[in-house]
């Protein structure tokens, strides 16, 4: 496995820091409750883990940009974390809107995980469309 960092487009680091961006989100405060303030874990079931997902895609899309030839595995990654962060992105939303049972309130933590999720998606979509070498250097090269 040969990394390659020239290989990086702006798409990509955007989506690395979405990425990190999203994983720290969902161990920050999302949800105001009489006793205390909540992380996504503990205040949610199962709608953090789309986010967590979302954000193991743009990681593991950077990852094989940087360490594939051939830009067919990238391009197939870029749009499934499309679908993904997609999907988390509806998700965080549907539960900025809809607060949990006895919740009071909402956190930042919220709010940065659905930038996050926006930004992954946003991130993907664009790593679809460029084509184009980050440095100007062949993709084979």
């Amino acid at each position: 496995m040969h990394v390659d960092l020239r290989r990086l487009r702006p798409p990509d680091l955007v989506a690395l820091f979405a990425g990190m961006l999203l994983v720290v989100s969902l161990f920050l405060p999302w949800y105001q409750f009489p006793a205390g303030s909540r992380d996504a874990f503990s205040a949610l079931t199962v709608s953090e883990l789309p986010a967590a997902l979302a954000a193991v895609l743009a990681f593991a899309l950077v990852a094989v940009t940087v360490t594939q030839r051939s830009p067919a595995l990238p391009v197939a990654l870029a749009t499934f974390t499309t679908v993904v962060g997609f999907v988390s992105a509806a998700v965080i939303l549907a539960r900025t809107v809809a607060l949990p049972a006895s919740a009071t309130g909402r956190c930042y933590g919220l709010w940065l995980a659905l930038a996050g999720a926006v930004l992954v998606t946003g991130a993907a979509f664009l790593s679809l469309r460029d084509e184009s070498p980050f440095w100007g250097v062949p993709a084979g090269g």
